[in-house]
């Protein structure tokens, strides 16, 4: 079997930093094979050492939320959902190697259109294209009336009985539905499915053991996704304080995206007059994800689209008051639980999957080391080396 020895400045596990042994890793095949000092003892029998001189080595990156065929960096892109489906496909193995490269090593998607996700799962399973192993929503399904661009319009509860199904049959890990919108409108945060079409939904997903994951930003929507047991609210931007304690002493997740409202050059590409009223909204939602950061809820990190652009989410939720170590958390080892793969992910020890990054930097001192993704190793395979390593 192959093995590397992988050396490094310094080496943080996903918990804590290695002190007093050397920052070095074995890796044998797709696994680690030790750490430390029992890595170094055995450096004679690497087959290869990859030296990461100046870097800190860290588990893989996890973005929580992401879509493949959404590029912020596109002029209205949230209308170009609508491309023709092999334009949208061109676009998502683009993505899925931006996002590799920046040190994402695996990535939940969220929903995509016509099971491109489910392709692409496969494809990069089978090593066919470069980006982050997948854990697949297929369609999302939102209401007739309501919202969701990445999203298919359904409706009445036996029909969510029959798109459940299929988007099980077609490969779906997860199940996604919009409850709400993205903003606070004219009517508040209106809800647009009914609790008998979204207990239909739950019941459905869980009797095949999948989670579920809503589009939720506050208001009736977010109550009933409590009521129902949906495990994932996904960005949670209008929370009053008492959902937010609900929440905490509940089983739920939450998936912060705080880019949409905080990132300007995400805000420029928007269509319409959306960027004006996202900015009128903004202090409401840096207050509410304030809120979340410092309350028990548990909750990881996603991009929502933001492709390569990780660390800019890590970054804003540090300014929302978390600290840096527990904002990687939501990257790393905290996001490895909500995506059930703690057992595989998001630390650095024996008998995990080899997905490693080496940044510039210390990434607990300043986050912004995490834009600074120098070596990038996944299930074993180097796919990124950087030869500026100091």
């Amino acid at each position: 079997m192959d093995t590397k020895l992988i050396r490094g400045k310094t080496l943080y596990d996903g918990e804590k930093y290695l002190k007093g042994e050397p920052a070095t890793l074995m890796i044998a095949g797709d696994r680690i094979l030790s750490v430390g000092r029992d890595a170094e003892d055995a450096a004679d029998q690497a087959g290869s050492v990859i030296d990461c001189s100046g870097q800190t080595l860290m588990p893989g990156m996890i973005d929580c939320h992401n879509h493949l065929s959404l590029d912020p960096g596109l002029p209205d892109y949230l209308l170009r959902m609508n491309d023709p489906l092999p334009e949208l496909t061109l676009r998502a193995v683009h993505t899925m190697e931006m996002d590799l490269m920046s040190g994402v090593t695996t990535s939940r998607c969220l929903g995509d259109k016509a099971f491109l996700d489910v392709h692409c799962q496969k494809a990069q399973d089978e090593v066919r294209i470069l980006g982050p192993r997948l854990k697949v929503a297929t369609r999302g399904i939102r209401a007739l009336h309501g919202h969701g661009f990445v999203g298919y319009a359904f409706g009445g509860p036996e029909n969510i009985r029959t798109v459940v199904r299929e988007n099980l049959l077609a490969g779906a890990d997860l199940i996604k539905i919009y409850l709400t919108g993205s903003l606070r409108g004219p009517k508040g945060l209106p809800c647009t499915f009914s609790e008998a079409e979204v207990q239909m939904l739950v019941a459905e997903s869980h009797r095949a053991g999948v989670t579920v994951a809503t589009h939720c930003i506050g208001g009736p929507g977010l109550d009933l996704a409590l009521k129902c047991g949906i495990d994932v609210i996904e960005h949670g931007y209008f929370m009053t304080p008492e959902q937010i304690d609900a929440m905490a002493d509940g089983p739920a997740w939450l998936v912060l995206t705080p880019s949409i409202f905080f990132t300007e050059d995400r805000l420029e590409t928007l269509h319409g007059n959306l960027k004006e009223l996202h900015l009128k909204q903004r202090g409401e939602v840096g207050s509410v994800m304030a809120q979340v950061v410092n309350s028990d809820i548990r909750w990881a990190i996603g991009t929502d689209g933001m492709h390569g652009q990780l660390a800019i989410e890590v970054a804003h939720v540090v300014g929302f008051g978390a600290n840096p170590a527990n904002a990687i958390a939501g990257v790393t080892t905290r996001a490895a639980e909500l995506c059930g793969l703690a057992q595989d992910i998001g630390r650095l020890e024996k008998g995990k999957l080899a997905d490693i990054i080496g940044v510039q930097g210390d990434p607990l001192q300043n986050v912004s080391a995490l834009r600074q993704v120098k070596t990038v190793i996944q299930g074993g395979r180097v796919v990124k080396a950087d030869p500026s390593r100091s």
